[in-house]
């Protein structure tokens, strides 16, 4: 297919979209996309030092993450535009494998620990007894899965309503946590305590370095569906702007509360924070907590649901746009002209995240511990690793494309450019690492972990990272065929390459 085909069955598609986020949407979508309930209790297993490190990290890493996804967001607003950003700076193979690695983390993470928080909520949160029966919590996981995947297939103008209500529940939910928190703290005394706030060591850093920049991460979501925007170019900045002091107390506070409310000896990843919730609740509301633990039940489960909804919502944009423009399939790159979802990549991630968890429960004899942290490791280091291409394009953008206006620009010219992608890039290299081998440099580096013997999550995790960089490389090689060297496309067509910019 030659290019200018390719440009045209683009366009084609693109066509298909139909404006649907607005500033308010954008704001709640974003939130929706940062604040990940099922890793709050991960983070507040590492106790009050974990609180030091979201601070520190907040600053270091939030801050410039957010500033330098403003001025890429405004200056290359196009749909899948992470993606456009890593094609432009360093071209198909590049973009080939931060769309695959960064699609498919959130299948993966659809079908790990979202499913597995959500099964442990509803076992503590409803008293049900199928906690251990890796039937039944398969069953539940398969519906929670294809509940995200059929409302991420119909259309973004009925269904923005999803991240909307989820930013809104999760922050009433978290909202509400944090009196029961405060309440039981005054009228019964806290059972833990933000000693050793202060690190002593780098002990800590490595275990929750992984966790808090993919806690973090989610800024550049809703730039993927920029081309479904009313004015992306101003409400980018303001969006990132308000989402992100939003999350930042939206993490804050309830991870504090969980440190506070349980004793060092009952901090658990997958359940630390509906242990933390049901203490409070009963502490506080007495004969009443059961009544307010099934609507909070049903509240986290929704919460959960929105956060995969929404990251399919971006994510699988961002691969249709790479298959159509030569990092894959062109086949992946349908749009639905009825729906203008991209429904053949909506439907496999619902394939991947329903494989991935029987394949999971299976290496992890159904223990929702070790289930829940082989998946977070792995979804971690995926994640993240795309990143490392994707942070350095601020910096090759400005010198391939000089001319393309910029309504927002990082501030400190150069200077703030080179900080923010050195600072941002610092957090997702240690990440990825401390993911992939959990406990490195430390003396648990060859234990087991979670539950799961060293050898067996290693394999596991480092077979499946080499298996999807593999398939990286494939779409890479089948999508030769029909890429696009040019500059953006967007759905009015291609737009020229500026002088002195080679095509990616």
């Amino acid at each position: 297919m030659g290019e200018s085909a390719a440009v045209a069955g683009l366009v084609a598609e693109k066509r298909k979209l139909k404006k649907s986020l607005f500033r308010f949407d954008m704001i709640f979508f974003t939130v929706c996309a940062i604040v990940a309930v099922d890793t709050i209790g991960q983070s507040s297993s590492y106790g009050a030092q974990a609180i030091f490190w979201l601070v520190v990290s907040a600053l270091t890493f939030l801050v410039p993450y957010g500033l330098l996804t403003a001025e890429l967001g405004t200056a290359f607003p196009t749909e899948g535009a992470t993606y456009d950003w890593v094609r432009l700076a360093y071209g198909h193979f590049a973009g080939a494998v931060v769309s695959v690695l960064y699609w498919l983390s959130n299948p993966i993470w659809l079908g790990g620990t979202l499913t597995a928080t959500a099964i442990a909520a509803l076992d503590a949160l409803w008293g049900s007894s199928f906690s251990g029966n890796q039937g039944a919590e398969t069953v539940i996981g398969f519906l929670f899965i294809w509940f995200a995947v059929g409302m991420n297939i119909l259309s973004l103008r009925y269904m923005k309503w999803v991240p909307n209500l989820g930013a809104i529940m999760r922050l009433l939910l978290l909202g509400f946590f944090a009196l029961l928190v405060v309440i039981s703290g005054v009228q019964h005394g806290f059972h833990g305590s933000l000693h050793g706030f202060f690190p002593t060591d780098t002990t800590i850093l490595i275990g929750v370095v992984g966790v808090i920049v993919f806690q973090w991460i989610g800024f550049e979501l809703q730039t993927n569906a920029s081309e479904e925007m009313d004015n992306p170019q101003k409400d980018i900045p303001r969006a990132v702007y308000v989402s992100g002091l939003i999350s930042f107390l939206a993490y804050a506070i309830p991870i504090a509360g969980v440190v506070l409310i349980l004793s060092s000896t009952d901090l658990s990843n997958v359940a630390g924070f509906v242990a933390a919730y049901q203490f409070a609740s009963s502490s506080v509301l007495g004969s009443a907590a059961p009544f307010f633990n099934h609507l909070a039940g049903l509240a986290f489960v929704f919460v959960l649901l929105s956060s995969g909804t929404t990251w399919l919502m971006g994510s699988d944009r961002l691969m249709a746009i790479g298959a159509l423009a030569g990092s894959g399939p062109k086949q992946l790159g349908y749009f639905s002209a009825r729906f203008g979802t991209p429904i053949v990549v909506n439907v496999f991630s619902g394939i991947i995240a329903t494989i991935f968890m029987y394949i999971t429960f299976f290496v992890t004899g159904g223990s929702l511990h070790g289930y829940f942290a082989a998946v977070l490791g792995l979804v971690i280091s995926t994640t993240t690793f795309s990143y490392i291409l994707i942070f350095p394009a601020l910096i090759t953008l400005r010198r391939k494309y000089p001319n393309v206006p910029r309504p927002y620009v990082v501030p400190g010219g150069n200077a703030g450019a080179w900080a923010c992608v050195i600072l941002t890039m610092f957090w997702v290299v240690g990440a990825t690492i401390f993911s992939l081998w959990p406990g490195l440099l430390t003396s648990t580096w060859n234990g087991d972990y979670a539950g799961v013997n060293r050898t067996t999550f290693e394999t596991y995790t480092f077979v499946t990272v080499a298996f999807l960089i593999v398939v990286a490389i494939v779409f890479w090689a089948v999508g030769r065929g029909h890429a696009i060297h040019g500059g953006p496309v967007t759905a009015v067509g291609a737009t020229p390459t500026p002088a002195g910019a080679p095509g990616a």
